[in-house]
């Protein structure tokens, strides 16, 4: 696990309190799956890093989407162009696709839809079906990531754009006639509780990336800590960082 200097190439809104980054490095990245993330130092007087999902990568470069909800992310906001940042990256467990999964249901809720965009890169080979899920038209963002590479569904709470109703109860409607093999869901806590009745009412597997505070990111402190239920019954806790974020959404206690 190596730092790498990275210097913000662009940031540009996406929704309201919606940003993405892109930034570049001047040695070639590792390789980098599906799921993973980094965490990046983001100056001034924060000294804990913050992880972000990576929205979008090359060799030379990791796009994140960042939610503005505190004074780290609003200090994001404020870099410019040319501006330098340490991050180590790739960190965690992605999302690992078997050879039965040849249809792929990504399902997503606000920011949490940004993990699910590089699982077509990783995986370019299979069907992908998207159900992506927003408060209202004014934050709707991805649609065309996820239509890029198959048929997707705009949910709003309010039906302001694309379907009404919660993404999950729509996509309950729809997941006989769409029969996928796997589920993969990122998004809020209340959004991946309905996709676990999903899956537990349907027997479709599903597995879900985490949102969660870290400290270190390697481990160490186990300020990510989340309660997984073992094959005995039992339950243990995990490290977000390295067990994770990427868990059987059937495990998880949410």
């Amino acid at each position: 696990m190596k730092d790498y200097e990275l210097t913000l190439q662009s940031k540009r809104p996406v929704s309201p309190d919606v940003w993405e980054f892109v930034f570049r490095s001047a040695e070639t990245l590792p390789p980098i799956r599906c799921g993973q993330f980094l965490h990046l130092k983001v100056g001034g007087e924060f000294l804990l890093r913050r992880p972000f999902c990576i929205y979008k990568f090359d060799a030379q470069s990791v796009s994140l989407i960042v939610a503005v909800v505190g004074g780290g992310t609003r200090r994001m906001v404020r870099m410019r162009e040319g501006e330098k940042a340490k991050a180590v990256l790739p960190i965690g467990n992605g999302f690992t696709l078997s050879e039965n999964h040849r249809k792929i249901l990504l399902l997503g809720g606000g920011v949490g839809c940004a993990p699910l965009v590089t699982v077509p890169v990783t995986y370019p080979d299979r069907e992908y079906v998207s159900y992506i899920g927003f408060s209202d038209k004014g934050a709707v963002a991805f649609e065309n990531d996820f239509s890029a590479f198959g048929k997707t569904v705009i949910c709003t709470d309010n039906g302001s754009a694309g379907r009404c109703g919660y993404v999950t109860d729509v996509l309950r409607e729809d997941i006989e006639k769409i029969a996928p093999d796997v589920i993969l869901v990122c998004g809020p806590t209340p959004m991946m509780k309905a996709a676990a009745r999903l899956s537990y009412d349907t027997k479709i597997p599903a597995y879900m990336s985490g949102e969660t505070r870290m400290g270190c990111g390697v481990g160490a402190c186990l300020v990510c800590a989340c309660a997984v239920k073992n094959p005995d019954g039992s339950v243990s806790n995990k490290r977000a960082c390295v067990d994770g974020p990427v868990f059987n959404l059937e495990d998880i206690l949410l």
